[in-house]
């Protein structure tokens, strides 16, 4: 391993964590909107329409974010445009087939730039979208290039985890299942984010067909993270993840990534519990999506801050 890496895992920071559960939110909420528009049931497309409004202004501010943990934008322009003292690099954009930072860079932008067309399908039917109409209905309601944005989608939900992937610190490297795991977890925030809207739109078909979805998914979700432990495990690198107080990696690995990311969600979708604490419902669609979105975020937050619990212990 490369030492001077091993000393400053500099990527484990509540701004990069912020980001990446942005970025991944996005890529979950499009991967619904692009299985809503393919269905031909309108209540998902309703569903999808609503959901249209959050990909891009997540985008928007997951760019932010980034840009602002670099320091310089332009350090981010030098992943894009060959700088002009890379004269072995012919052409004006930079291209390294070697570097997954590269590659996933323009698969963000892709995806960024889709983002628009969900966002204008979503004035559209606000009535908000003056002109142009019938080019977004085309656009946001054609099979192929759904299915198109869906592989964009869950591939940027993936970029962060192959990435860490990449690295040589201690838990991220030592597992082949982050990118599977990032896609996992960005496709259940999507869902999660979907049952919010659709209980509180009270649509029973598209709800139902969440809680199928949320019941899959996080079903994948925990085989998923059952070989990560077990991995981890086997490599005696488990400690920093799943024992660990260092940045509360430990606390939110297992009580929000394991409980209320999946254990949760999974139980009431397939077991159809029904739960109220304080008079407030807490098995209804948009309370288990809340609490997953949550439970989310914590997965993110645990693997990012465990290669530093990793150095500190």
């Amino acid at each position: 391993m490369i030492t001077s890496y091993l000393n400053e895992p500099h990527w484990a920071n509540w701004v990069l964590s912020l980001e990446m559960y942005i970025a991944g939110l996005a890529a979950g909420i499009f991967f619904f909107i692009a299985l809503a528009n393919t269905t031909g049931r309108k209540q998902d497309r309703e569903v999808g329409a609503v959901l249209g409004f959050f990909p891009a202004p997540l985008m928007l501010l997951a760019a932010i974010l980034l840009t602002f943990d670099l320091g310089e934008p332009g350090r981010f322009l030098n992943l894009i445009f060959t700088s002009p003292s890379a004269t072995e690099r012919p052409g004006p954009l930079f291209l390294n087939p070697n570097s997954p930072m590269n590659y996933g860079t323009y698969v963000i932008l892709v995806f960024g730039l889709l983002t628009v067309i969900p966002f204008l399908d979503a004035l559209r039917h606000t009535g908000l979208l003056p002109m142009g109409g019938r080019v977004v209905e085309a656009l946001a309601h054609n099979p192929v290039g759904m299915f198109i944005c869906a592989v964009f989608a869950l591939a940027t939900g993936s970029y962060s985890g192959v990435l860490l992937n990449t690295t040589n610190q201690p838990v991220w490297s030592e597992t082949y299942l982050q990118g599977a795991l990032y896609v996992a977890f960005s496709a259940l925030g999507g869902f999660a984010a979907a049952g919010i809207a659709a209980d509180r739109m009270g649509t029973r078909e598209t709800a139902g067909a969440v809680r199928t979805g949320l019941m899959g998914i996080t079903l994948v979700a925990g085989v998923l993270v059952a070989l990560l432990v077990g991995n981890l495990v086997a490599l005696g690198s488990a400690q920093p993840l799943i024992g660990a107080l260092t940045a509360f990696v430990a606390p939110a690995f297992w009580v929000g990534a394991v409980g209320l990311a999946i254990l949760y969600p999974l139980v009431v979708t397939a077991t159809g519990a029904r739960l109220r604490l304080a008079n407030v419902n807490v098995t209804s669609l948009a309370a288990v999506g809340a609490l997953a979105l949550l439970g989310v975020f914590a997965f993110r937050w645990s693997i990012l801050h465990s290669a530093l619990a990793a150095v500190a212990h």
